[in-house]
């Protein structure tokens, strides 16, 4: 009992190092970026698996999980593997440096630049979208990726160490390369995006909860929240996107396109329409939701390792 107690101490600081050391120097260069590595292998993975049927698509998941199992016994170590791998799972600073980036060009009018760095960030279409069509997406993208980016690998480092973060990284990465409801992926992709939902049901919860703890002069009723989150296709996004609506006071949500499909998604908060100064909103409420959290792994840590006995 005590040697758990202080393998998941050690965890438990190990993903705040990790977040830590992301804000100082952001993600490897993309050559040599695990992530990306991956992402190579499983293209190639799916040239030989696509079948466009749910089995072959569950042969490309069980694959995926095998290939990101192998790598992870590389971060076994209860603090050094855990801060590696939540670090190389992490990718706070290049998602508010993009979301940041793009306010900018928002500010100065620059349309044009706001449509290329859009894809960096969204997948939706971008033909027609004013500046504040831009400002709600790439605030319901900080929302979503605060969750997805952040808080799930840090809880899933903390939790299982760094072989749990960088298993987790693998299953949203293949949600992202192949979980689309297109003729290509409706059955192929349907596996990863269940195992993506299931992996971050709880992390997106504890996202909400963060970012509904921190001061912005606006709390939200938790019932309103998980009310609108239910009307979001994704169970997982709607939760962290209602609760930015609510603690921003704007309105997320409406409709988006994707390759020329017009889907509605449900009205969140019941503030004013977003516009592009509430960016930096997002971004501020973000970095303190991930502060606050690492802040609570290491307290957390601490506490363990003082508990009577938890040190020896």
């Amino acid at each position: 009992m005590r040697s758990l107690r202080k393998r998941i101490a050690r965890q438990m600081m190990g993903a705040a190092v990790g977040l830590l050391i992301d804000r100082a120097f952001g993600e490897p260069p993309s050559s040599v970026h695990p992530v990306a590595l991956f992402g190579k292998v499983m293209t190639k993975a799916e040239m030989f698996l696509w079948r466009g049927n749910r089995a072959s698509g569950v042969s490309y998941g069980f694959f995926g999980l095998t290939v990101a199992t192998a790598a992870s016994r590389l971060f076994s170590s209860p603090f050094i593997g855990t801060a590696i791998g939540t670090y190389l799972a992490v990718a706070e600073k290049s998602l508010l440096e993009n979301a940041t980036s793009i306010e900018s060009s928002l500010m100065r009018g620059d349309l044009e630049s706001v449509r290329r760095q859009l894809p960096s960030l969204v997948g939706r279409d971008l033909e027609g979208l004013d500046e504040n069509g831009a400002a709600r997406a790439v605030i319901e993208s900080v929302a979503e990726n605060s969750s997805d980016a952040v808080i799930a690998p840090m809880f899933y480092g903390a939790l299982l160490g760094g072989r749990g973060a960088i298993n987790y990284r693998a299953v949203n990465t293949m949600d992202a390369m192949v979980g689309y409801r297109n003729a290509q992926y409706l059955d192929f992709g349907w596996f990863s995006a269940r195992l993506d939902d299931f992996a971050n049901y709880l992390p997106s919860r504890l996202a909400g909860f963060l970012a509904w703890s921190v001061p912005t002069g606006r709390s939200g009723k938790p019932g309103s929240i998980l009310t609108e989150a239910a009307g979001h296709p994704s169970p997982n996004a709607g939760v962290i996107e209602a609760t930015y609506a609510h603690k921003l006071g704007i309105i997320l949500g409406g409709e988006n396109s994707y390759e020329g499909t017009v889907e509605m998604r449900p009205q969140m908060g019941d503030g004013r329409g977003t516009e592009p100064s509430d960016i930096a909103g997002s971004i501020a409420l973000c970095r303190k939701s991930d502060t606050l959290f690492a802040a609570m792994l290491t307290v957390g840590g601490v506490a363990l390792v003082l508990w009577p006995g938890g040190g020896r």
